[in-house]
């Protein structure tokens, strides 16, 4: 089993690159043009290894005008997206400005689909910059540090596949901040409970 480290918030490592890697590159890609973004949950223990399907991969990006917004939109439209209402506006009123995540997926790949959401809880805020940078070949992306996605799993979502996914990221990563994910499980639950 693969062991990673993370030194200075950034690991780099070889990756043999499977079809969700490669639809969450192409969205980060695009994402990445137009604001920040932060991949939180299930993907991240996915990422580094953990053996379990998922349709979706969530994250957080920073709120961006309306109008930057729009460009996002046509971007990924024109890159053959499409998103779960097709009017960008009504996305960005009623859905993201309201907290409420909004999906994006390929044309021809409408099961595996990217829930994007502004933050709208201080922790939510602070993984958007309390994040680490994934180096893979000439790919890079943001993911929630570990010892968030480990307290977010263990304190708030506590499913069986959520308690495996921790259990995972805690096996293969060396150098975890053990008093970083006490603060991360307190702060979660001042917010969630």
């Amino acid at each position: 089993m693969a062991k990673f480290s993370i030194a200075n918030g950034e690991i780099t490592l070889s990756k043999e690159l499977n079809d969700i890697d490669n639809f969450v590159i192409k969205t980060a890609r695009i994402l990445s043009k137009y604001t920040d973004y932060v991949i939180i949950s299930g993907y991240v223990a996915i990422f580094f290894g953990r053996s379990r399907a998922s349709e979706d991969v969530d994250m957080f990006i920073k709120e961006l005008p309306i109008d930057k917004f729009r460009s996002m939109y046509k971007e990924f439209v024109d890159s053959g997206f499409e998103w779960h209402i097709d009017n960008p506006d009504e996305l960005y009123k009623e859905y993201l400005k309201t907290g409420t995540p909004v999906s994006v997926w390929e044309e021809r790949f409408p099961l595996l689909r990217l829930d994007v959401k502004f933050p709208t809880k201080p922790s939510q805020r602070l993984l958007l910059t309390d994040k680490i940078k994934v180096v893979f070949g000439n790919n890079t992306l943001w993911m929630a540090n570990i010892e968030s996605t480990i307290a977010y799993k263990e304190q708030i979502a506590k499913s069986e596949k959520d308690i495996l996914d921790s259990k995972h990221l805690r096996l293969v990563f060396d150098g975890l901040d053990a008093a970083k994910i006490e603060r991360y499980k307190r702060l979660f639950n001042q917010e969630f409970n």
